[in-house]
């Protein structure tokens, strides 16, 4: 069995250079950033519907992220909001070329670890579901990973991750 990815957060963890994508790439006004708060990373801002906006996101390093050995998508998260943050799987990074993704959203203000089959990812394009499912090849030759709040609602959020597994 292939061990885990485990994307793990937090003061004195190495991370990589995850870096925040938002609505601002098509003109958007949405703010966000990622910043280490004690064993967790905190993904912050808000997201303005003004001037075609909507999203915010924040992305794993470019690389070569092969899940086809893997079955199950893992989260420890809070979040202050109950809002429907994504993650966010990418074969292709072209904005207009299909996602995976599946939504997860916090219960309370606790921390919470959420289990998803790799199954029940969802294909999307610009934010529009194509299908459900994805196609166990695909998962070769996946190039990014990350987060995404794209619920067309304006406001703040909070969302501190302590870790991204898959097994």
């Amino acid at each position: 069995m292939k061990d885990p990815l485990l994307f793990d957060f937090g003061v004195g963890k190495n991370f990589g250079s995850w870096s925040i994508v938002n609505d601002g790439v098509m003109g958007g006004l949405s703010q966000s950033k990622a910043s280490l708060d004690a064993d967790a990373l905190l993904f912050a801002g808000n997201v303005s519907l003004e001037n075609n906006g909507g999203f915010v996101s924040l992305r794993s390093p470019m690389g070569s992220y092969d899940l086809s050995a893997y079955r199950y998508c893992e989260i420890r998260f809070k979040s202050d909001t109950q809002r429907k943050f994504e993650v966010l799987i990418e074969k292709d990074t072209q904005f207009y070329l299909p996602k995976f993704r599946i939504k997860f959203a916090a219960k309370g203000t606790d921390w919470e670890t959420v289990t998803i089959p790799l199954r029940d990812f969802e294909v999307s394009r610009m934010g529009a579901t194509i299908q459900k499912g994805i196609d166990p090849e695909v998962l070769k030759e996946i190039q990014r990973i990350g987060f995404i709040l794209a619920d067309k609602q304006e406001g703040t959020f909070n969302l501190w991750i302590d870790y991204l597994k898959f097994y």
